[in-house]
């Protein structure tokens, strides 16, 4: 199904243990990136392994590109490995329930892949960081059989964890994921294979119901993080804490004159 996004293949040849690093192309925006997650970017093959080289075809999602370091990268203890034979591959999945932010901010800095082998044996692949990204064994990849791909976005995005403190621009990233979630997930839920499974149904409205919560406190974050919080401030002035920044200004209204005065000449001392 998502077969035609990706490269033609290529094949890398390594005499040691390397790394593959992949990185997000730097015209590429996390907008972009939104569009290809929702398939696998990348796909790899074994194809050969000798005494003293192995031989990896691979392809990558356009908005990708690969280079290969000469020393493995070192990993946490509680990464997991995969190993494959002659014939065995993989492919590269974002992780269900991560934000496309952290996805996008891993893939700028770098996704490091280790390749590790002995001659005529199993090769072992790793991710150094792999809490955002997957590794997904060919034979093993059955994201398209866990039931309707509607559906699996939109739990997947239920039960994402809610991280605090993002800019204005990744908030609006999560919005317009959720935005495209519930556009299909409105699409399925009109589909004759829905009318015909009232539980399907069922479904469909309680994840819609959660998504538009979801959307709603979005929603609110975004609108908070482009509002003036104090209108003696530019509009374009940036706060590194916004609760901190308004209880300051509560202090400041609540406080006499003269005390407001005193903390500004001690202010102007310190610089």
């Amino acid at each position: 199904m998502f077969e035609p996004l990706l490269t033609q293949p290529e094949i890398l040849t390594f005499d040691h243990g390397s790394t593959l690093n992949i990185y997000l192309n730097e015209t590429v925006s996390d907008f972009g990136l939104l569009q290809a997650m929702s398939g696998h970017v990348g796909e790899f093959i074994l194809v050969e392994v000798g005494p003293t080289s192995l031989s990896v075809l691979f392809r990558l999602h356009p908005f990708l590109s690969l280079k290969c370091g000469s020393q493995l990268t070192q990993t946490k203890p509680d990464t997991s490995i995969l190993s494959r034979g002659v014939g065995q591959g993989w492919r590269l999945f974002s992780g269900l329930g991560v934000s496309p932010t952290l996805c996008g901010q891993q893939l700028r800095s770098g996704l490091a892949i280790n390749i590790d082998f002995k001659a005529n044996e199993n090769v072992e692949f790793s991710i150094a960081d792999s809490t955002k990204w997957q590794l997904v064994a060919l034979e093993e990849d059955l994201r398209l059989f866990h039931g309707p791909r509607e559906l699996v976005q939109a739990r997947a995005l239920v039960s994402r964890e809610v991280l605090h403190g993002f800019t204005t621009e990744q908030i609006l990233l999560e919005l317009s994921e959720l935005e495209n979630v519930r556009s299909d997930l409105s699409r399925f839920g009109c589909s004759e294979l829905v009318l015909r499974h009232p539980d399907v149904s069922v479904e469909v409205l309680k994840l819609d119901a959660q998504l538009s919560r979801k959307k709603q406190w979005l929603s609110r974050s975004f609108n908070q993080s482009v509002e003036r919080p104090n209108w003696q401030a530019a509009s374009h002035h940036k706060l590194t804490n916004d609760v901190q920044a308004r209880k300051l200004e509560y202090y400041r209204l609540l406080s006499t004159p003269a005390v407001n005065d005193m903390i500004q000449e001690l202010i102007l001392d310190e610089e």
